[in-house]
């Protein structure tokens, strides 16, 4: 019982140490961090490329969706779970190799809408597929050094996501190589790290409350398992949401390099080129 209790109280403590830690931030940084103007940039950098962004959404969490009724393996058949195991391999291995241009390319379009600058989603495209070994050896360095940190009780992890956040649409505004973005995304976090937890934390309370009104509906109309119907309705969801990861680093990115170096801006013909 008291394990439970300290397993409920979790959350609320780190909702705590989050906003003391931003608040003491905030005072002694020089610079802003407005975590309200993040959250509308995120979605305004939506209204710059919706049909791509939406596109390129769907091509990444679509199909696990809408193929769970095919690969949902039977908990109590041990023969039916390897067999699922098996078919879902071949599919995981493609959407871990299309996740990190196709994140590169949508972070790239976020980054232009708020930068004021005309979306070019061909050359944005282009782009993305060029810096495709980059992207992949920036996407792995970033999964182990996230791993071992939560082998090492977690706080080491939240600490690499905060410190290293913002590589994504490093990347595809600057061209910088992979271990570059690492040190540009250190260096812009530097100072806003609490601020940021705190907004992580906030949305991340949002996404549990939205997914479980759309998820509860579907369990009581349709069923724990729900078929297609309920696979349609949540690989919709899911394609919704899942511009928002790209969209929020972006805007991240936008209000930190606006605050910390004036206009956030930056001239892509380098990178496009």
């Amino acid at each position: 019982m008291t394990f439970l209790f300290l397993l409920l109280l979790l959350p609320l403590l780190f909702l705590v140490a989050a906003i003391v830690g931003a608040f003491f931030e905030a005072r002694r940084s020089p610079y802003p961090f407005a975590m309200g103007r993040v959250i509308s940039s995120s979605f305004a950098a939506i209204g710059g490329a919706p049909l791509p962004l939406f596109a390129a959404s769907a091509l990444l969490n679509a199909p696990a969706q809408l193929l769970m009724p095919l690969f949902a393996p039977n908990a109590y058949d041990a023969d039916r779970l390897v067999e699922a195991g098996s078919s879902v391999a071949p599919l995981g291995m493609l959407g871990l190799l299309l996740y990190p241009p196709v994140m590169l390319f949508m972070a790239g379009l976020a980054v232009d809408t708020l930068a004021g600058r005309p979306v070019d989603p061909a050359a944005t495209l282009r782009m993305a597929l060029r810096r495709f070994l980059p992207a992949l050896a920036m996407f792995l360095l970033f999964g182990i050094a996230v791993f071992a940190g939560m082998v090492l009780f977690f706080l080491p992890a939240i600490f690499v996501i905060l410190t290293w956040f913002v590589v994504v649409p490093v990347m595809a505004a600057e061209g910088r190589g992979a271990l570059d973005c690492f040190s540009r995304s250190s260096q812009l976090m530097r100072g806003m790290r609490w601020r940021l937890l705190l907004l992580l934390v906030i949305v991340g309370l949002l996404w549990l409350v939205v997914s479980l009104l759309v998820q509860g509906p579907i369990v009581l109309l349709l069923g724990a398992g729900g078929g297609w119907t309920a696979s349609v309705i949540r690989a919709v969801f899911a394609t919704l949401l899942g511009v928002l990861p790209a969209t929020g680093t972006a805007a991240v990115y936008h209000e930190i390099r606006t605050a910390k170096e004036g206009s956030g801006t930056h001239d892509l013909e380098t990178v496009f080129a």
